[in-house]
C-alpha cells in the first residue's frame, strides 16, 4: 500500500500493518463496526481507522468517554476547539441539527481546515449522556468515503439511557394561536453523518425560521450556505397569518431571495450579487405542538398535502406525515446579519 504522506504527522496518524475487520468490536463503553479496508491503530485514548488512495486520505478517530462539563452543545464547542481549531486552524463549524442516539444527546459539525500543505474537511460528532462525552472525529481531503464515515457512525451502539419525563407545566398537544407567538427554527447540515447523510461537495446547511408576532403578522428567514458555492442565499418574507381551529394559513405580502458574495472565502455576507422577487405562495398548515421525549423539546410541527416553495421537501422524520418540525433553539441569531 501507497505510504501516507508525511504530513499526515499532523493529525497523529500511525498506519498499523494489518486491516481493521468489518466486525463488531468494543472501546471504552462504545461497541463500534470498523469501517471494512481501512487500518486500525488503537491507544489509551482512541481508536483511529485511516485510509489512503490516490493522493486522499480519510482518518476516523473513536475516542475514549471523558466527564461532561455541561450541556452537549458546550461539550462539543470545547472539543471542537481542542481538535479542529487549536490542532488544525480549522473554520468555525457549521452545525447540524442535535438529536438522539441510544438516548445520547448528539451534536454534530462540519469545517475546513489547511496547515502546512495539508487541507480538507473535518467532521466532529460528539454523544453527551450520563455525565459522559463519547466524540467521532473525522479527517478527510475528498468525498470518497463519506459512506464509510455515515456507516461507521450510525453503526455505533452507546449504553442506552432512559428518556426522561415530559415536564407536568409542558403545553398541551393541541393547535394553539397564542403558543405561536415567537420564533420557530429548523435547520439542516448537509453532511455525511447518521443523521442526515448528504454529498460532501454540497456539504453546508440550510436554516429556515418563522416569527409569528401578535398583530397577526410574520416574518420568514432563510439563510443557505454551501462550501462549493460562491454565494449565501438569503431569503426575506412577510405577511399576515391566521389560525382556525388546526389550521394555520400563512399569505405573503413580499418575498425576495438575495445572492452575496462570500466575504473572505468564508459564512459572512459580502456585496449583493443579485436579488430578486419569488412568487408569493398563501399555504394552509395543519399546525400542533409535540413534545419529544427522547430529545425533551416542544416542536411546531406543520402539515401539508404537498411539498411547498418555502418549505421545501417534507421532513425525514415520520412521526406526523407530510411534516416539518420547528423548534426554538438558536433563534436568537441574526440570519440576515453581515457577519455570521
Amino acid at each position: 500500500m501507497k505510504k501516507i504522506n508525511p504530513l499526515l504527522c499532523l493529525i497523529f496518524i500511525v498506519i498499523a500493518a494489518s486491516t481493521a475487520l468489518a466486525q463488531a468490536s468494543k472501546f471504552d463503553i462504545v461497541t463500534y463496526s470498523a469501517p471494512a479496508g481501512f487500518t486500525v491503530e488503537k491507544d489509551a485514548g482512541s481508536i483511529r481507522f485511516s485510509k489512503e488512495s490516490g493522493g486522499n486520505f480519510c482518518v476516523i478517530s473513536l475516542t475514549r468517554s471523558v466527564d461532561s462539563i455541561g450541556e452537549s452543545g458546550q461539550n462539543f464547542a470545547v472539543l471542537w476547539k481542542a481538535m479542529a481549531t487549536d490542532g488544525l486552524n480549522a473554520t468555525e463549524p457549521q452545525r447540524g441539527t442535535p438529536g438522539l442516539k441510544d438516548g445520547w444527546q448528539a451534536e454534530v459539525g462540519l469545517g475546513t481546515f489547511e496547515k502546512d500543505g495539508l487541507k480538507g474537511a473535518a467532521l466532529l460528532t460528539t454523544f453527551t449522556g450520563s455525565d459522559k462525552v463519547v466524540a467521532v472525529f473525522v479527517l478527510t481531503s475528498s468525498d470518497a468515503c463519506a459512506g464509510d464515515i455515515e456507516k461507521f457512525v450510525d453503526g455505533l451502539k452507546l449504553p442506552s439511557i432512559t428518556a426522561a419525563p415530559a415536564p407536568s407545566a409542558a403545553p398541551a398537544n393541541t393547535g394553539d394561536a397564542a403558543k405561536l407567538i415567537g420564533r420557530w427554527q429548523r435547520s439542516g447540515s448537509n453532511s455525511p453523518s447518521y443523521a442526515d447523510p448528504a454529498s460532501w461537495g454540497t456539504a453546508g446547511y440550510t436554516t429556515s425560521r418563522y416569527e409569528f408576532k401578535s398583530d397577526g403578522t410574520y416574518v420568514y428567514t432563510e439563510r443557505s450556505f454551501r462550501y462549493s458555492y460562491q454565494n449565501i442565499i438569503v431569503v426575506r418574507e412577510n405577511g399576515r397569518y391566521a389560525v382556525s381551529g388546526n389550521t394555520l394559513t400563512v399569505a405573503p405580502a413580499k418575498s425576495t431571495i438575495t445572492a452575496y458574495k462570500k466575504a473572505g472565502g468564508v459564512d459572512a455576507l459580502g456585496a449583493v450579487v443579485s436579488t430578486q422577487n419569488r412568487k408569493l405562495e398563501t399555504v394552509a398548515y395543519r399546525f400542533t405542538f409535540h413534545y419529544f421525549s427522547g430529545i425533551q423539546e416542544w416542536n411546531l410541527v406543520l402539515q401539508a398535502d404537498a411539498p411547498t416553495q418555502r418549505d421545501g421537501q417534507f421532513s425525514n422524520n415520520k412521526s406526523f406525515e407530510n411534516a416539518w418540525y420547528f423548534d426554538q433553539k438558536y433563534t436568537d441569531k441574526d440570519l440576515t446579519a453581515v457577519k455570521n
